[in-house]
């Protein structure tokens, strides 16, 4: 695998720059990390130029579109990002090979989250797959440091080794996963809220593991479920339910997938079909997740809402959902989905109360999900 690292900084003792030499020192055989070093002969980014690129341009441009990463680190000026990095990407926008990029940002500084943030945000806008689980900020006790000190702490050397570990695991699960990490109209995991309440769902973890049963416990205990709760209005965009502090079933399972996936942890839907009263007509469709571990591979979770008879949990590998499957006529609908059922959304958009929801609850046989 191969990771191109761009530093924002020029300067010749740059603590970015730094830090990314020791991140290629630390590669294991597998993974071959290459420093950019022709940012600082980058012409101001002309858009005349696009049809005659500059020979650094295009040298920039083919070693983004060979690389299976990008791994950025830049410094924070006057509150914003540098103009070395911000010109290097904007010679990047009009460039189909960026786009769907994996990119992963590292943060030598944890008080410049002015630049953290925004650079992040221009990220986003050119559609790279930022990995949020390796994006981290590093807790380096002076600026005034080089590789040698770096090397020699060892809390440092784990987490920039961690970091290389989690872009590994990431870029190999992007072809095949890539439709559950996506944002959508209804799981816009890219939404502002979402993406601050994912990242502060995240801090502090120390694996996806541990950031998927924060975002399910967030989920679970402080999003109301519409129908307990008798709570309007209706939501179904998982930012939606977020601002509102509600929602059904399925709308609470478009918020934890829109959460994970803000994490770059992919996350999918899934469906049972229950009995609404007993073990008889009528049925209807019940809404919870699964989420890709890296240790279980998917695993479902229902962030329903606890109540009175209803125990739902997080403790991979076992299964610990809301409802278990009681007659011949109820089932795990076995499909996992990327995006909610057209029954769904249906249910959730052609409906004004959560009476009117209730009454009308979508439900599917097994052969039509």
């Amino acid at each position: 695998m191969k990771i191109l690292a761009l530093s924002g900084s020029l300067r010749a003792v740059s603590i970015n720059s730094a830090v990314l030499r020791v991140v290629k020192q630390l590669a294991p055989a597998s993974i071959e990390v290459g420093l950019f070093s022709g940012l600082g002969d980058l012409p101001l980014y002309n858009p005349d130029l696009e049809n005659a690129p500059p020979a650094v341009a295009l040298q920039l441009r083919n070693e983004v579109a060979s690389a299976d990463a990008l791994l950025i680190a830049s410094p924070e000026y006057a509150h914003g990002v540098t103009g070395t990095i911000k010109n290097a990407l904007d010679w990047l926008v009009a460039f189909e090979g960026f786009v769907d990029k994996p990119v992963v940002v590292l943060n030598a500084s944890p008080r410049a989250h002015h630049a953290d943030a925004a650079l992040r945000e221009t990220l986003v806008t050119m559609s790279a797959t930022l990995i949020e689980v390796a994006s981290i900020a590093l807790p380096l006790p002076s600026a005034n440091i080089g590789g040698a000190e770096l090397l020699a702490m060892p809390e440092i050397v784990s987490l920039l080794t961690g970091v290389l570990t989690k872009i590994q695991r990431r870029v190999k699960l992007l072809p095949d996963m890539k439709s559950f990490l996506g944002c959508s109209v209804y799981i816009d995991s890219q939404h502002p809220a979402i993406v601050a309440q994912a990242a502060k769902l995240a801090e502090g973890c120390a694996d996806e593991e541990a950031i998927a049963k924060r975002c399910f416990e967030f989920v679970r205990d402080e999003i109301k479920h519409s129908w307990d709760y008798r709570l309007n209005p209706v939501t179904c965009k998982a930012s939606e339910v977020l601002i509102h502090g509600t929602g059904y079933c399925y709308a609470k399972s478009h918020l934890l997938a829109a959460l994970l996936r803000a994490n770059g942890i992919p996350a999918a839907l899934c469906y049972q079909r229950l009995t609404l009263d007993g073990d008889q007509p009528p049925y209807c469709l019940h809404g919870l997740n699964a989420v890709y571990l890296p240790q279980h591979g998917w695993y479902r979770i229902d962030a329903r809402g606890n109540k009175p008879g209803v125990n739902a949990d997080f403790c991979p590998p076992l299964e610990k959902l809301a409802f278990p499957i009681v007659n011949s006529f109820e089932q795990d609908l076995p499909d996992i989905h990327a995006e909610p059922l057209t029954a769904v959304i249906k249910a959730l958009t052609e409906h004004q109360t959560v009476e009117q929801v209730y009454q009308n609850l979508p439900d599917v046989a097994a052969t039509e999900q």
